[in-house]
């Protein structure tokens, strides 16, 4: 018994354009979690143990 499935036609090429888009998403999307994953990391201190970071810890005030 032959089936048709072998004999339909495959759709499968990205043209340089959509490979392009992909490829910037997927990196975009890397380097956004990477961002995202760094304020996180310095943010955490202050988010789940109340404690100040060191920037907000610094007398900025100044005297003339």
């Amino acid at each position: 018994m032959d089936l048709m499935i072998s004999q339909l036609p495959t759709f499968a090429y990205f043209d340089p354009g959509s490979g392009s888009l992909v490829m910037q998403a997927l990196i975009g999307g890397t380097a956004g979690l990477f961002v995202l994953a760094k304020y996180v990391w310095t943010a955490a201190p202050t988010l789940f143990l109340g404690k100040k970071t060191p920037d907000s810890t610094k007398d900025h005030s100044t005297s003339v």
